[in-house]
């Protein structure tokens, strides 16, 4: 009877304390949950391969967010503009044709998991932002990894950082008082990071940032980055290559500014909006960072996307869901730049 006893005592503290069983961890059937307005699409897309034996897939990939690139919209009220700082970083600005002496600015980091893309990947998305917010906008084209590892983007970006808040470099009209930074997955990780890195260094001061389902923790161990295992999006496999061609094989002394979930004090950052979907391996970790700032007394707004995966509202762009998604957060920084 005590033995009994003891076991169902074990059992509710587990589950008390948070515990999760193996069942939890088992990959997820996309298929099944994924949102009504992506499905028809979602079922259409092919596998992908990321791996750090494949360089060759690799190379496909960045070729494709070459041709985006060669394809990206334009916009007559945008004035656009790659500008070089330090001799060999490429940050690419957009401008809108206000008639306001000055203006707000945000720092834009793609993403790509620290591996791929450029800023021209989100030509359309900063277009938008630049000309309805209205702000400076300012994309940098970071070093990618495995060719230069951490802290190679992290370098690059806050040096961007440096350069956008400086009128007497970039020669940019900015508000010095009215400036964020955002990204989407390692691009939102890099903004957590730059932030982080701007409060510890007394860098340029940050009103607000907007990491966008952000890719932040090496470990691997929470439950969404084990449920999501599906080749068409990104999933645990991808990461498990991603980190490693980032930080390499040894991560157990990494620094927060490489993987920001390690980051003891979130105190001191400005205010943030985050979004995830509930399909994302990266959903967890969002919601333990939106959790944390909370603790640590920064305001945040979070918000989840049932049956949204990874990057949903950029890859099948023309949903209701994705629509309003992207909506949703290009207005909360309007409001927190206004």
């Amino acid at each position: 009877m005590i033995k009994k006893f003891l076991i169902a005592f074990i059992l509710i503290a587990a589950l008390a304390a948070g515990v999760s069983s193996a069942e939890e961890f088992k990959p997820w059937d996309l298929n099944t949950m994924i949102h009504p307005e992506l499905k028809e699409q979602f079922i259409k897309m092919p596998e992908i391969t990321i791996s750090t034996k494949n360089p060759e897939a690799l190379d496909n990939l960045r070729k494709n967010f070459a041709i985006l690139a060669d394809n990206r919209p334009k916009d007559d009220s945008v004035e656009v503009s790659d500008e070089v700082v330090n001799k060999d970083l490429r940050v690419r600005v957009y401008r809108p044709k206000s008639e306001a002496k000055e203006l707000p600015a945000l720092l834009w980091i793609h993403g790509g998991g620290h591996i791929m893309g450029l800023p021209e990947q989100d030509e359309a998305l900063l277009l938008e932002i630049a000309k309805t917010v209205p702000c400076i906008v300012a994309a940098p084209d970071y070093d990618l990894a495995p060719e230069f590892p951490y802290p190679a983007d992290l370098n690059d970006c806050f040096e961007a950082l440096k350069w956008l808040t400086d009128s007497e470099r970039s020669k940019l009209p900015v508000i010095k008082n009215k400036v964020a930074v955002a990204g989407q997955s390692a691009g939102g990780g890099l903004a957590v990071a730059v932030a982080l890195k701007a409060r510890d260094e007394k860098g340029p001061a940050l009103c607000f940032q907007m990491p966008l389902y952000p890719m932040l923790d090496c470990r691997n161990i929470t439950p969404s980055i084990n449920q999501i295992t599906d080749h068409r999006v990104w999933c645990k496999d991808f990461n498990l290559a991603a980190w490693e061609m980032y930080l390499g094989k040894n991560t157990k002394e990494v620094s927060a500014y490489a993987s920001p979930a390690l980051a003891k004090d979130l105190s001191g950052l400005p205010p943030a909006y985050i979004m995830v979907g509930s399909l994302d391996p990266f959903r967890d970790e969002s919601i333990n960072y939106a959790q944390r700032l909370l603790q640590a007394g920064v305001p945040v707004e979070l918000h989840t996307v049932p049956g949204g995966f990874h990057g949903f509202e950029g890859i099948i762009e023309d949903a209701p869901v994705s629509v309003k998604t992207r909506a949703e957060y290009v207005e909360a920084l309007a409001k927190a730049l206004r």
